[in-house]
């Protein structure tokens, strides 16, 4: 165990040896740590996404830094980027952004869902970044139970498309997931059930047409379970605290 007086750069440095984060950051170069409010970081805080919300709650109960899925792409938030970076040096709150780096180790955003959802996982698949972001594993129990258990553990009640009466081995890609290439990658891997965040029309059209049930559960409640499991395991490496941000659900 750390001392509790290790500073944000050595916790992003543990970080980035523990998701490979360098490999990643050839695509996407926000994988690491964004902002180093510097001092000594005595309470983690973990959000899904670098919101103008989580930085002021982040802030009022005094956090030092702030873990998150999403970081705030510029491409994405223009004119907002800015202004959230300012609000995090404002805060004196450092910023670490685990998003491909989170979603392909070993630990993934994937495993940590299934772990959820008591799902062994024995594969991996869905080729991103460099690295795989999806996992698959059999399950034991029945259809209308696993709907239940996952309408309980993520808070919301999914949107179902049931396009195969079995119910034995499931694909899991949590967020941005409806890609038709990892639909047929996880069928071709035994799959008849295939669990993502969000997807688009051809992603429910495919699903339909290839016989594979398809589970859309929302793109941040997918990825809560795998960044908060981070959170916990980084504190516990060095001797502090991690509280759990959870903003209202979004998409």
């Amino acid at each position: 165990m750390e001392s509790a007086r290790s500073t944000a750069r050595q916790i992003g440095d543990w970080l980035d040896q523990r998701l490979d984060a360098e490999r990643f950051r050839v695509a996407e170069p926000e994988n690491g740590l964004i902002v180093d409010a510097g001092g000594s970081v005595r309470l983690i805080t973990s959000a899904v996404n670098t919101s103008f919300a989580a930085i002021a709650r982040a802030a009022g109960v005094g956090a030092d830094l702030l873990l998150v899925h999403h970081a705030s792409w510029s491409y994405i938030d223009l004119a907002l980027h800015e202004r959230k970076l300012a609000a995090l040096r404002d805060a004196n709150l450092s910023l670490y952004c685990a998003h491909a780096s989170l979603d392909c180790a070993e630990e993934k955003t994937g495993r940590a869902l299934a772990e959820v959802l008591e799902i062994p996982v024995d594969q991996r698949f869905a080729p991103y970044e460099g690295g795989l972001a999806g996992v698959c594993g059999p399950t034991a129990g029945a259809w209308s139970r696993f709907l239940e258990m996952l309408s309980e553990r993520l808070g919301k009640v999914p949107e179902v498309h049931r396009n195969n009466e079995r119910f034995k081995r499931v694909g899991i890609v949590p967020g941005a997931g409806g890609l038709t290439g990892w639909l047929q990658e996880a069928q071709q891997l035994g799959c008849d059930t295939y669990l993502t965040g969000e997807g688009s029309m051809y992603t429910r059209l495919f699903a339909k047409e290839i016989g594979l049930n398809l589970i859309v559960a929302g793109h941040d409640l997918t990825e809560t379970p795998g960044i908060e499991a981070l959170a916990q395991a980084t504190a516990s490496h060095f001797g502090l605290s991690a509280v759990a941000i959870r903003e209202p659900h979004i998409g």
